[in-house]
C-alpha cells in the first residue's frame, strides 16, 4: 500500500466518522461579521492552518482549495465570493466530498448569505486538478504538500 492509499484511507474513515484533532493541530475559526461555522465543520477541520489571509481576497476572488475536509475553509471562502461556483472545491475522497455536502446544508441555515451553490465540489488532487488553466483568482490547500514526495513535487510546478 502506498502512502497516498493511507492517505485516501485515513480521510474516508474521517469522513465517515469525524475525528476532532486528527491533525497536528486545527486552523483558527475566521472571525467574521456574520459567519457562523457549524459545530460539525469544526470538528472536520483536519488542516494545518490556511494558506490564504483574508486580506488577499478582495474583488470577488475565484477560488479552488485542495482536500475540502467538512468544509469550512470552502464556507470562509465563500464569505468572499457569493457567486454560484465562486469557490472550488477538491479532493480524492468520495466520502469527504458527501460530508461536506451535507455540512453546507447546515451552514445555509445558520448563515443567511450562503448558498450551498456558491461552492463547486469535484473529484481529484492536488497532482491532477479537475480545473481549467486560467480560471482561478487564489488556489490553496491545507497542509497537502507535507505528504507528498519528492517525485510527486517535481509534477506540482
Amino acid at each position: 500500500m502506498s502512502y497516498l492509499d493511507t492517505t485516501y484511507d485515513v480521510y474516508k474513515d474521517a469522513a465517515l466518522t469525524p475525528d476532532v484533532g486528527l491533525c497536528c493541530t486545527t486552523n483558527p475559526i475566521w472571525e467574521l461579521p456574520g459567519l457562523k461555522i457549524p459545530k460539525i465543520m469544526q470538528e472536520m477541520n483536519y488542516g494545518c492552518g490556511s494558506t490564504v489571509h483574508a486580506r488577499d481576497l478582495s474583488n470577488n476572488p475565484k477560488m479552488l482549495y485542495v482536500g475540502v475536509g467538512g468544509g469550512m475553509e470552502l464556507l470562509q471562502f465563500s464569505y468572499f465570493n457569493r457567486e454560484k461556483g465562486g469557490v472550488i472545491g477538491i479532493d480524492m475522497v468520495d466520502e469527504m466530498l458527501e460530508a461536506s455536502r451535507k455540512n453546507f446544508v447546515e451552514a445555509e441555515a445558520t448563515n443567511p448569505w450562503f448558498k450551498s451553490d456558491f461552492v463547486t465540489l469535484k473529484k481529484g488532487d492536488a497532482l491532477n486538478l479537475p480545473v481549467e488553466d486560467n480560471t482561478v483568482d487564489v488556489a490553496a490547500q491545507n497542509c497537502l504538500f507535507n505528504i507528498f514526495k519528492a517525485e510527486d513535487l517535481k509534477k506540482s510546478y
